[in-house]
């Protein structure tokens, strides 16, 4: 008997053939996807999460009213067996997310989320049988670091317990089965190829769940990492590209209920999409086409990125342009923003499209008062960015594994600050000056940042005891089409905040 799997994960939102930076056909989406797929008796299609949330199409259904969610239709139609939440599953909300689940004509898992409305929403895990007496059950999982990221409204119904305990509690308890199937929305916290540590956060522990508990096969999302073929502590494992840019297709051969053997592939689908599925989502596609290219502002000069380590080292005017809508909307002493890991950047006439493919997050802002030691460690952290190796200045490995994470580089303005590389790690930052003044330790300052580096995720846990001064709701990407609203010809701040020492 051969069993079939298809699991996509982490497509966020991407429906049509489009990164939506521009309109040409990319080989991406889930219409693209499972204009693939071969559903059978023997085959279980899933879906590992960061569904709803994450591509111009999803930010603009967030405000719209729908009798049926676009993205359950696009499901529905493989039809997809399973979905797992995702972390930015809740990015838009309780209301959002629960339609999308009702919608759904699968099944939701997650066996550490539970709805405190309705506990049957969201189950722990499914069995399926094959050939009457043949049964695998998988189970669901989420990274417990939701509590963390998470705005406290959006989960304020749903318990998100602890992952690795979740797994120890309900793993002997799980109905007799043939094959455990893990479906986690995380990643794997060692190096998978050198056995290095890279994080001690329960974030990822796709690892340690492999090396504990008895499951055949571990599917897994959340890094973005392309993994197949692969085994760890005698558990197949596999995880896929993001942005639908592949799935995973994984056979599975099996005899006398023994499991002869698992083989897979990372398949890149053609920019052939869904036709009758692909006709019937038009009419959202065109609103949203139109919506991307609505005129908001203008710029004195265009705003294009340049690559990651290049705008580290020396600065850029769209980091800038960022914190000078921060200043502005939150009237702190100083702004700190990020770059995502893939930026479109602005055109002198500025569109939606521009704002929504170049802050990519959903963000909201947040202002914390934050002492000059504060500051500076923050700083440290952005100085760890670089790793030197004699004259040759690169990117840390820490910036780029277990996950690629060029955002958690974080860029100031209002003060002037210097680095000097040839100092080591956490010795880096050599001065801060505010107001033409050098900042002593027990200084205070009023910071704007992003949600997401408030809640200390990422190397920035000094910031989660700081008092919170204000918050602010709307999304960071709504904020900045709000302020073209407000100034239609803005001139870019030209300030040049950091200095750089290179290495000698």
């Amino acid at each position: 008997m051969k069993i079939k799997i298809y699991f996509t994960s982490d497509v966020h939102g991407h429906i049509y053939p489009t990164d939506y930076r521009d309109t040409e056909l990319k080989n991406q989406g889930y219409l693209c996807m499972l204009n693939e797929f071969d559903k059978t008796s023997n085959t279980i299609i899933i879906d590992g999460g960061d569904t709803i949330q994450g591509s111009p199409f999803t930010t603009y259904l967030k405000n719209q009213s729908f009798e049926t969610h676009p993205v359950a239709q696009v499901l529905n139609e493989a039809p997809y067996d399973l979905f797992i939440t995702g972390n930015h599953d809740f990015n838009y909300g309780e209301k959002y997310l629960m339609q999308f689940i009702d919608d759904f004509n699968g099944t939701c898992l997650a066996a550490n989320v539970k709805y405190l409305h309705d506990e049957q929403k969201i189950k722990p895990y499914k069995i399926f049988n094959f050939d009457k007496n043949y049964k695998i059950v998988v189970l669901g999982l989420t990274t417990d670091c939701i509590n963390v990221w998470e705005s406290s409204e959006n989960i304020k119904n749903f318990k998100i317990t602890n992952t690795y305990n979740t797994v120890r509690d309900i793993i002997q308890s799980l109905p007799q089965h043939d094959m455990l199937i893990g479906v986690y929305h995380g990643g794997f916290e060692y190096n998978l190829a050198t056995g290095k540590k890279l994080s001690d956060s329960t974030e990822n522990i796709a690892y340690k769940l492999c090396q504990d508990f008895p499951f055949d096969i571990l599917l897994t999302g959340h890094q973005h990492t392309p993994i197949i073929n692969q085994s760890l502590f005698g558990t197949y494992i596999a995880q896929t590209p993001a942005n639908g840019e592949g799935y995973a297709e994984i056979e599975i051969d099996i005899s006398n209920k023994s499991i002869n053997s698992i083989n897979g592939a990372i398949k890149a689908p053609s920019s052939e999409a869904h036709p009758e599925l692909s006709l019937k989502m038009l009419g959202w596609e065109t609103q949203v086409q139109t919506w991307l290219d609505t005129p908001i502002g203008f710029l004195d000069i265009p705003l294009a990125p340049k690559e990651h380590l290049k705008m580290a080292l020396e600065g850029t005017y769209l980091a800038n342009f960022f914190n000078q809508v921060q200043l502005d909307i939150t009237e702190a002493d100083i702004s700190c923003t990020s770059m995502a890991n893939s930026v479109k950047g602005f055109n002198k006439e500025v569109t939606v499209r521009d704002v929504v493919s170049t802050y990519v997050y959903p963000n909201t802002l947040v202002v914390k008062k934050v002492t000059g030691e504060i500051l500076k460690q923050a700083l440290e952290k952005s100085a760890s960015y670089f790793k030197v190796d004699e004259q040759n200045i690169a990117v840390s490995e820490d910036f780029l594994k277990p996950k690629l994470a060029h955002y958690n580089y974080d860029f100031f303005s209002n003060i002037e600050y210097t680095f000097n590389l040839n100092k080591p790690v956490g010795q880096r930052v050599e001065s801060i000056m505010f107001k033409n003044k050098l900042v002593k330790p027990e200084d205070t300052f009023s910071l704007a940042m992003n949600n997401y580096r408030a809640s200390g995720t990422g190397g920035y846990e000094f910031y989660r005891d700081c008092e919170t001064i204000k918050e602010f709701s709307i999304d960071i990407a709504e904020l900045i089409i709000n302020y073209f609203q407000e100034h239609k010809n803005v001139v870019v701040d030209k300030t040049s905040y950091m200095k750089i020492k290179a290495p000698k």
